[in-house]
Parts: C-alpha cells; structure tokens; sequence
C-alpha cells in the first residue's frame, strides 16, 4: 500500500493553494490529539487497522523500481515492541503511527523485520530519493522523521540523565526517575529564510559543501530573545554585510534535518556593497535572467521537495514580469 491516494479534484485544489506562497498543513490527516492518552483505543487501533511509517537510521522507507513510491505498511508482527508514534487518522479511516528501526544493525535486518527484502524495498535519505511525492507525502514524511528523530534524541532526561519512556501515543518523553518527573515534548527550532532584493536583482549565498554553481537564498536560526524580523536583519548582514529594510512574511515549512521550521521572508536591500561572511562560500547579486536558470538547477538539486528557498525565488521571479 502506497501514500498519494487523494481524488484528482482534491489534488488540483491544494496544488492551486501550493502557488500562492504557503505550504500545506496535514489538511488530509486529522491528529485526534484527543485520542492520544486513551491507551485502550490506540491499542485496538494499532492491532486492527493501522498502518505504519518506517524510519532506519534516519531514512525513510521507499519502494523500488521505476515507480518508486514512499510505503505504509501493515503492522507485522515484530512491531508490537516497537515504540509506535500516533500520528492521526486517515481519511480511510485507518490510523497512522510512526516507528524507527534504529535497533536494526543493518538495512537488510530492518528490511527483515518487515518481511521485505533488498529487492522490494530500500531505506532512503529524503533529500535523496529521486522519485516523486506528493504536498500529502511530503507532508507525512517530514512529520514522521521528525517525530522519530525526536525520540532518538530524548532517550534520557536532560535534568537527572535517568532514562525516559514515551507517553501521551509518543508525544511527550516522561523521565522515569520519581524524584524527577521532568515531561518533555517536541521541539522545532524557528529558523528564518529569505530572498533580498534590490529593484531588478536579488541576493544570493552558497555554502561550501553544495555542488558547484548552486546558490540559494540566506537563512539562519533564530535567536533566543530575538524577533523573527530581528532574525532576517542580523543574518543578512552577518552573512552578506548588506542591510535591509520592509520585511515581510512569505510562508512557512517544516524542514526535518533535523527539528526546524523555516520562516520565509521577503526584504528589500538599503545597502548593496557585499562582504562576505565566514560561513558561506560566496553571496553576490543575481539578475532575473541568472535567478531563472539558478532556479532550474534548484529544482533538480530536490525534485520532490519543492523547498520553501526555491519558493521565494520563483515568487519573486513571477513578481518581475
């Protein structure tokens, strides 16, 4: 069983909502955050008919072949020990949990686990899978890898260093030391991304480790104390030297490498003499004309991730005729 399987006009509708700007909420999964302390229920759920999110060492779980799709899978047996993540409830009906296999030594002994094989099916990096996805796909996987990386990390209290268990369906971490009782829940850290532009250019970055010729907008963390606009000024200039004013709000996306939320702006340049920062390789300038092929190169870089950088460029190009 594949993800993807919306009716065409529901499609074309969240393709349409896609344009302008923002990317999709889980509008197709409903959380129950109502269902998640009512034990009796999600174990009938997972018994019955849920279906399942895989995640090894960081990847998620794809097909093979020429149609290679993300998989659901039906709970097998193995998993019962599994600390499943309640994600929600399909439209079908079915309710959807997440579960790593981390304790898997190899990808074939994960594969095993769930009764496939090498040649049925791989784990993938999601930046690395060179099929297609779908806003829902897209939007499940990144929910998923988030929630089970956040497991992965919170396996012990950060106050007492006692171990933690999972409760509330895996959205809290409950330390297991009494004299503690710390409760934890998932993080996202709030990171701005945006597009400067002065009249007919905009202004661009490339980090040292991305392939040759590929520049992306700037973006940065958000800082403890520190506006999302503060954000956008301060990186700017750290990265660029270049100082902006009217600053505005784009749209958001998750970004699942590991916990971020990235928070899209648009911001017009007051300066435009460039130095540029210790943590980039080059920022400079680019011409309509260079952002539209840059943008080509973009999107094959993550085909089927369409990222929020890209989004902002190709806004910002249909903003200039």
């Amino acid at each position: 069983m594949v993800m993807g399987e919306l009716a065409e006009h529901q499609r074309r509708a969240q393709m349409s909502n896609e344009t302008r700007g923002g990317f999709l909420p889980l509008e197709t999964l409903d959380r129950a955050v109502h269902r998640r302390g009512d034990v009796a229920w999600l174990q009938a759920q997972f018994m019955d008919s849920a279906r399942l999110i895989f995640t090894w060492q960081g990847c998620n779980l794809f097909s093979v072949g020429e149609t290679k799709r993300p998989l659901l899978l039906a709970v097998p047996r193995l998993t019962t020990a599994l600390d499943a993540i309640f994600l929600g409830i399909r439209p079908d009906g079915a309710s959807l949990f997440a579960a790593d296999l981390n304790e898997s030594q190899t990808e074939q002994e994960a594969l095993t686990q769930l009764g496939l094989t090498l040649d049925q099916a791989r784990f993938t990096q999601l930046r690395q899978f060179d099929g297609s996805l779908s806003p829902e796909d897209r939007a499940l996987l990144f929910y998923s890898r988030s929630m089970t990386h956040w497991h992965q990390v919170q396996k012990y209290c950060s106050r007492c260093g006692s171990p933690t268990r999972p409760e509330e369906a895996g959205h809290v971490m409950a330390c297991t030391n009494p004299s503690c009782a710390a409760k934890y829940f998932p993080r996202t850290d709030p990171a701005t991304i945006m597009l400067v532009h002065d009249g007919d250019r905009c202004l661009l970055g490339r980090q040292p480790s991305w392939p040759a010729g590929v520049y992306s907008t700037l973006a940065g963390f958000v800082e403890p104390g520190e506006t999302a606009e503060e954000a956008v000024f301060r990186e700017v200039k750290e990265e660029s030297g270049v100082e902006v004013k009217n600053i505005r709000y784009f749209g958001s996306q998750p970004w699942p490498f590991p916990q971020s939320l990235m928070l899209g702006f648009f911001a017009e340049a007051t300066t435009t003499d460039i130095k540029c920062g210790t943590e980039l390789a080059d920022v400079r300038w680019f011409q309509v004309s260079e952002a539209r092929e840059l943008l080509k190169r973009l999107a094959a870089r993550f085909p089927h991730l369409d990222t929020i950088a890209r989004r902002l460029i190709r806004s910002w190009l249909e903003g200039q005729g």
